[in-house]
């Protein structure tokens, strides 16, 4: 009986340790950026995603989208994603080194940092979980 009690503890322990490390997270940005502005915008997102890569973070870590020309949508028309596997995992792709925080220094003394306020007006970013497979 002891043993059933210690086994059914310890791979509860475990399923719960494991979905807590391993819990799909998110980064996920709305924005609008000025055609004029586009290219500075995508170039420095290639320039932060070479230094992910570089640090072992994986291709394309960024991953940014448009919708067409033709769509109605009038605000929102880009969306930027990333992917996570703990909250850990999201911390360290934050702190990758100094080349890193050169870059997020010029971009926020930039005319591009200013389109990006966390103001949910012009600019909406959410951390999200999965909570279904």
């Amino acid at each position: 009986m002891k043993q059933s009690i210690f086994l059914l503890f310890t791979t509860l322990f475990i399923t719960v340790s494991s979905y807590a490390q391993n819990q799909e997270r998110l980064s996920v940005h709305y924005f609008d950026i000025p055609q004029n502005l586009e290219a500075d915008f995508l170039k420095f997102n290639s320039q932060i995603n070479e230094v992910l890569e570089n640090a072992g973070y994986g291709k394309d870590f960024y991953k940014i989208y448009k919708v067409k020309n033709s769509d109605q949508a009038k605000s929102f028309r880009y969306f930027q994603i990333s992917a996570y596997t703990s909250d850990k995992h999201y911390e360290m792709t934050h702190d990758v080194g100094e080349e890193y925080d050169k870059l997020w220094d010029q971009f926020w003394d930039s005319d591009l940092g200013a389109l990006f306020p966390l103001d949910d007006k012009t600019h909406i970013y959410r951390k999200v979980y999965r909570i279904s497979n």
